[in-house]
C-alpha cells in the first residue's frame, strides 16, 4: 500500500502518536457504546461472537492500513494462499512487537485468542472480550483445556508460544503450551513468522519510540503442518509434544533467519 510523502522522522513521530490516539479513542467508543449494544440486539451467542470478531478484525485492519498510509511503517504479507480455511487449526506465531495481535486478528478475524484476565476488568475492554467470546487466562491451570475444548468445536485459535514479546537480539524460544494444545486437539498448525526491521514497538521499547528508518513488517504465513505429520515421540506423549514444539520453533526460526538476507 502506498503511503503519503512527508518529512520523514518528525512526521512519523507525529503520525505514531496520532495513530495510537485514534486507536485509543476508537477503543473507548466501541467498548462503551458499540459492543454493549450487541447484547441487546444480538441475543444468539454464536451470531454475536461472529459479528463481534468480524468488527474487531475490520477495526484492526483499518488501524493497520491507516498507520501504513500515514507512513509510520511499511509491510508485506507472504503466503496469503494459506489464509483460506480459518477453521480447525491452531495459528502460532513469534511475537516481536506490540501490534502483532493487531496484525493477526486483521488477517484471521474468525479466530479465537487468549486474552489477559486484566483486560476483562478494564471498563472499556470487557464488553469487547465478552462479545467476541475470547478465552481469558483467569484460570491458568484450566487454560490449556479451554484451548483444546475450543479447537475441538471446529474453530481456529491463535497463540504466541513465546508467552511474551521476544527480547531484542536474542533467539526466540517457545514454551510447550501451544504444542500441547495442538497435540491434544489433533488439529493442523499454521505457523506465521513475523519480522520487523528496524525494530519498532518491541519489548523494553516505549511505544512512542520512532526508529531513524521506516520500519518494514514482513508477515510470512507458512504452509500448515497437518496433525497427521506430528512427531510421535516413540509413543511417549511428553516426548512427542517436545518434538512438535521443536519442529514449530525451527520452522519459524528458519524463516526469520532467511528474512535477514
Amino acid at each position: 500500500m502506498r503511503h503519503l510523502k512527508f518529512p520523514d522522522h518528525a512526521w512519523r513521530l507525529f503520525a505514531t502518536v496520532f495513530g495510537f490516539a485514534v486507536f485509543g479513542v476508537g477503543g473507548v467508543i466501541m467498548g462503551l457504546l458499540v459492543f454493549p449494544s450487541m447484547f441487546l440486539f444480538l441475543r444468539d451467542r454464536q451470531r454475536r461472537q461472529f459479528v463481534a470478531r468480524r468488527l474487531i478484525g475490520r477495526a484492526f485492519g483499518g488501524f493497520w492500513a491507516m498507520i501504513n498510509v500515514l507512513g509510520v511503517l511499511d509491510y508485506r504479507i507472504e503466503g496469503r494462499e494459506h489464509l483460506g480455511a480459518q477453521r480447525d487449526q491452531l495459528i502460532v506465531a513469534n511475537h516481536p512487537t506490540l501490534i502483532d495481535v493487531v496484525i493477526l486478528i486483521s488477517l484471521f478475524p474468525r479466530a479465537n485468542c487468549v486474552i489477559k484476565d486484566a483486560v476483562t476488568k478494564n471498563l472499556f475492554m470487557r464488553s469487547v472480550v465478552r462479545a467476541a467470546d475470547y478465552i481469558t487466562n483467569s484460570e491458568p491451570e484450566e487454560l490449556l483445556e479451554s484451548c483444546v475444548a475450543y479447537l475441538r468445536t471446529g474453530g481456529s485459535l491463535m497463540l504466541f508460544p513465546e508467552g511474551t514479546r521476544s527480547r531484542p537480539g536474542q533467539m526466540i524460544d517457545f514454551r510447550p503450551g501451544a504444542a500441547t494444545v495442538a497435540a491434544r486437539a489433533g488439529v493442523d498448525v499454521l505457523p506465521v513468522a513475523i519480522e520487523c526491521k528496524p525494530l519498532f514497538l518491541s519489548k523494553e521499547m516505549p511505544w512512542f519510540f520512532v526508529p531513524d528508518e521506516r520500519p518494514v513488517f514482513t508477515i510470512k504465513i507458512l504452509p500448515p503442518l497437518p496433525a497427521s505429520e506430528f512427531p510421535e515421540g516413540d509413543g511417549d506423549e511428553r516426548h512427542a509434544r517436545h518434538e512438535l514444539n521443536e519442529v514449530l520453533l525451527q520452522r519459524i526460526t528458519r524463516e526469520l533467519i532467511g528474512m535477514e538476507f
